[in-house]
């Protein structure tokens, strides 16, 4: 009996290791959204619409997690460590083969690999870094004092004491590795996935802040009665174009294809509702293809901002997300990271020795090969729906700016959608099964207890006896 949406908030909210749980995540979590608005001492803003930022600060704000585009202590965050681990699980893929090697040796080999990954974050960081800074002040949303102190305004950054551009690095390096400790944290001590929680708290801090900007930005309070009664109208729609897109992220981050299975030895089972299956979702890789696609496609950026700042403002306007080029590649790279992710997390190969060591197979498919082929075949057939609309959902903001005039910065849709629905849905499944296995443990402790207080009665009447 599946039990309903009440009953399993009632259970996780009378469970005191939940609650427990629960709380540390929230406090991190705070305290992670406190450092994400400490503006870096010597930085002061001078524009705090970030709808006119470019795409390259759009896209690390938000997998960065700090949710806007403002140089805080958090502001760079967790996209250089997302960023080292896609390069790391690329070239895990026999491109490099001892990293291959240690991919394939089981959980010491993910152990070194992980340590591998956090030491290539601190490159990443500095470099992320000092391209956000770059750009943030070319584009005008900052000013730095020490660039400023002297009255000449259009000081280049390259001319700032480097002293001072070292200060600012070491600040955000340490604030992205902080962002990460508090994600292992998370991940470790409270519930659900760091990283993706932090991720979603940014998008979560900026949703009200941009419905506010695409109200100004749709209705006019200055016109006459007849086009501010359209302009109302037209922020309706766009509310509830909003709900229907969240709507259809539901409804297929929660289709799955299920692949019947049989346990050899035992009758042939033919009733669908009792039967065992291997469930593959449409969405099988996640909203993670789209996080690997944004750090991937600022990388460039990034590079040339080091050595070319105004070469990189050149480069946004090719790569930029609202440019075509941009939104092409975009979509590319996330149908590509669809198939490579999903191929990855669910492993056909070690599917297929699972059910061969188990004795599990798939009625009319034979064990080992075949059976990995199969499943393979039905992975990428799935891809073909799932990939596809990945890529839609997250170009809609750059459509919408493009065809309407409302900033990709505030616009509806995009990644931001796709992690908010993925990672609340997954937060959810976190917490319920967090109340499934502290009541699992809790029974077997009481039964190991129970056994325990028997046998010591037993001895007691025994010893009574002599």
């Amino acid at each position: 009996m599946k039990s309903s949406f009440l009953s399993d908030l009632k259970k996780i909210f009378t469970s005191s290791q939940v609650l427990i749980g629960l709380l540390a995540t929230m406090i991190l979590l705070i305290f992670f959204r406190l450092g994400a608005t400490i503006l870096l001492p010597d930085i002061k803003t001078v524009s705090s619409d970030s709808s006119g930022s470019t795409s390259f600060l759009q896209i690390v704000s938000l997998i960065s997690g700090s949710g806007n585009s403002n140089i805080t202590f958090f502001s760079v965050g967790i996209s250089p460590y997302i960023t080292a681990q896609i390069i790391v699980q690329l070239l895990s893929t026999e491109v490099i083969k001892p990293l291959a090697r240690l991919a394939k040796s089981g959980e010491k080999g993910k152990r070194k690999i992980e340590i591998i990954t956090r030491f290539l974050t601190i490159p990443f960081a500095i470099a992320q870094g000092y391209a956000m800074l770059s750009m943030s002040y070319t584009q005008g949303l900052i000013s730095i004092n020490s660039l400023t102190a002297s009255g000449e305004s259009g000081t280049p950054l390259s001319e700032l004491p480097g002293l001072d551009i070292f200060k600012i690095l070491l600040a955000l390096t340490a604030g992205s590795l902080v962002s990460l400790f508090i994600a292992d944290m998370i991940t470790k001590r409270g519930i659900g996935n760091g990283i993706t929680l932090i991720i979603l708290s940014g998008i979560l801090s900026q949703i009200y802040f941009n419905f506010q900007s695409v109200f100004e930005s749709i209705v006019k309070t200055d016109g006459t009665s007849n086009e501010q009664f359209t302009s109302y109208i037209a922020f309706i729609s766009y509310v509830l174009l909003f709900i229907i897109l969240i709507i259809a992220v539901v409804i297929i981050n929660g289709a799955t294809r299920k692949i019947p299975i049989q346990q050899t030895g035992s009758s042939l089972n033919t009733n669908l509702n009792e039967m065992a299956y291997l469930p593959i979702k449409v969405n099988a890789a996640g909203v993670i293809p789209v996080i690997f696609a944004s750090s991937i496609i600022t990388i460039p950026t990034t590079i040339m901002q080091l050595f070319n700042p105004d070469g990189a403002i050149q480069l946004n306007e090719y790569l930029g997300l609202d440019k075509p080029i941009g939104m092409t590649l975009y979509a590319l790279l996330i149908i590509l990271f669809s198939f490579f992710y999903s191929y990855i997390q669910l492993n056909p190969e070690q599917i297929a020795s699972n059910f061969k060591k188990s004795g599990k197979y798939i009625p009319g498919i034979k064990s080992g090969i075949a059976t990995e082929k199969y499943i393979s075949r039905i992975l990428i057939r799935i891809n073909f729906i799932g990939a596809p609309y990945l890529a839609v959902i997250a170009i809609i903001p750059y459509i919408i700016s493009a065809t309407t005039g409302i900033s990709s910065g505030i616009a509806i849709g995009g990644t931001g959608v796709i992690i908010l629905v993925t990672g609340s849905v997954d937060f959810w499944q976190a917490l319920t099964s967090a109340q499934t296995n502290y009541k699992y443990t809790k029974t077997k402790k009481d039964i190991q207890q129970s056994y325990i207080d028997d046998e010591s009665e037993t001895k007691n009447k025994v010893t009574h006896l002599w």
